[in-house]
């Protein structure tokens, strides 16, 4: 049970850590984004959903609760490349670190969390696939 509670506090924080995945030169249009979370004893699927971005916007794969006792540190853009480091403290200790590389087509990161409990590595792919549908 320990594990799998944090597991889920570690799985808010790479999903609020993504907000900064898909900032940068992603073209606007339909895009296929593709998610998968590895962790030792707990097989998870990926997940692809399909996203519109428009024009401005970045792909933001869900919100989650902010997490008061964590920070993010390092946050480095490069190019079309960001990296950055998480630390979070108290009951659930936990560090990690990121990076994502995003052309107007693709986008691919990981981001890696460990506790004294547990590893966690997540791995995200986009790609644009076309143009947004008309809303009716």
């Amino acid at each position: 049970m320990q594990k799998t509670a944090i597991a889920l506090t570690m799985l808010a924080l790479i999903t609020s850590a993504a907000t900064v995945w898909a900032a940068g030169p992603m073209k606007a249009g339909l895009w296929e984004m593709t998610t998968k979370m590895d962790m030792p004893g707990m097989p998870m699927p990926a997940v692809t959903q399909t996203v519109c971005l428009r024009k401005g916007e970045s792909y933001k794969p869900g919100k989650v609760p902010h997490q008061k006792n964590c920070e993010m540190t390092g946050l480095k853009v490069s190019g079309n490349k960001t990296t950055w480091k998480m630390h979070c403290s108290g009951r659930d200790a936990m560090d990690g670190s990121g990076e994502v590389t995003r052309t107007e087509k693709t986008m691919k990161g990981s981001m890696k969390l460990s506790s004294k409990d547990i590893q966690m590595t997540q791995t995200i792919s986009g790609k644009r696939i076309g143009a947004c549908q008309a809303k009716e």
